[in-house]
């Protein structure tokens, strides 16, 4: 995770966020009025979204928060509460394929018993989602940590489903065809069943302690190969602490006569200046260690290279 170091600029994130956080929730009261007024499914398609927006901006705010509280000597959550975010997004993804599919059934429902929009609300509401979501936006684009600019594409993206609802409206407003809103609604649907399943994928890989897609580990694990004193790489593991804070833990055999000290910066250095990787745990072995201490349950496999890896 790209953590905000200094204080000030920690604190101005955590305003950032606040802010639009409560703008998100006033935003998605003001939605679920309209909804129940207006009786637009294409209106409640896009409460949807703001709902992934709330639960985006909770989670970059938690995130900050949890860096503020030092863990007690004694505690057995050594990595902290960061985890608590995939905790929430699993379960929202969860309810948002449950609202999806409901939403798809009314509609489809709509589309062969059409039923009336009351237009003006319809439109005042999703102009009033547009507005919320445009300062929503202005507050979040110079955020400085990954999650807090994760969820500024959030609120882009819902931005442009407040636009299609306007739009939508405007055409029923103006053709008096009702079912445009069933029919948007399945659309908007359509790219909230998208998000609530790469929300729920997303979790699922961190508790499966998967890779992040950017780090490919052969290619980690040439890389280390590469450091000056460094003769083998094996048992190397690449995981997420939380959904954006990687890390890494590996076994690096020297080679003889080899400076340990001296590999081991090198080795912490690429992988921060390369990867990005500060979260690193790397165990230094001397030639012959690997064998002798058992570490074939690692499972080495010799690489044409003469380098060692993980299979």
């Amino acid at each position: 995770m790209a953590l905000v170091t200094a204080p000030g600029e920690h604190a101005a994130e955590l305003r950032r966020l606040r802010r639009a956080l409560l703008l998100s929730i006033g935003v998605a009261l003001t939605q679920a009025l309209g909804v129940w007024y207006s009786s637009s499914l294409a209106l409640l398609s896009d409460t949807g979204h703001v709902l992934t927006d709330v639960l985006a901006l909770a989670s970059a705010y938690l995130a900050l928060k949890v860096l503020e509280r030092p863990l007690r000597a004694d505690t057995r959550l050594t990595y902290g509460l960061h985890r608590v975010e995939v905790l929430v997004a699993l379960g929202s993804g969860l309810l948002f394929l449950g609202m999806c599919g409901w939403i798809a059934w009314e509609a489809v429902e709509r589309l062969l018993q059409p039923r009336p929009v009351v237009v003006v609300p319809m439109l005042v509401t999703a102009a009033i989602g547009f507005v919320g979501n445009l300062v929503s936006a202005l507050f979040l684009r110079h955020g400085a940590s990954l999650s807090t600019r994760a969820a500024y594409l959030h609120v882009l993206g819902d931005l442009l489903s407040s636009v299609a609802v306007l739009s939508g409206g405007l055409s029923m407003l103006w053709s008096g065809a009702m079912w445009i809103d069933p029919v948007l609604s399945l659309v908007l649907t359509g790219l909230l069943l998208r998000g609530a399943l790469r929300l729920l994928w997303e979790g699922v890989e961190v508790l499966l302690e998967a890779a992040p897609y950017r780090f490919l580990p052969s290619t980690v694990t040439a890389e280390l190969g590469r450091v000056p004193g460094v003769a083998q790489v094996h048992d190397l593991h690449i995981w997420r602490i939380s959904s954006k804070e990687p890390a890494l833990s590996a076994h690096l055999v020297l080679e003889p006569g080899a400076d340990a000290a001296a590999v081991l910066a090198a080795a912490q250095q690429m992988l921060q200046e390369r990867f990005g990787l500060h979260h690193t745990t790397l165990q230094l072995e001397p030639p012959g260690f690997a064998h002798h201490w058992g570490c074939a349950d690692c499972r080495l496999r010799r690489m044409p290279s003469g380098k060692v890896t993980n299979s």
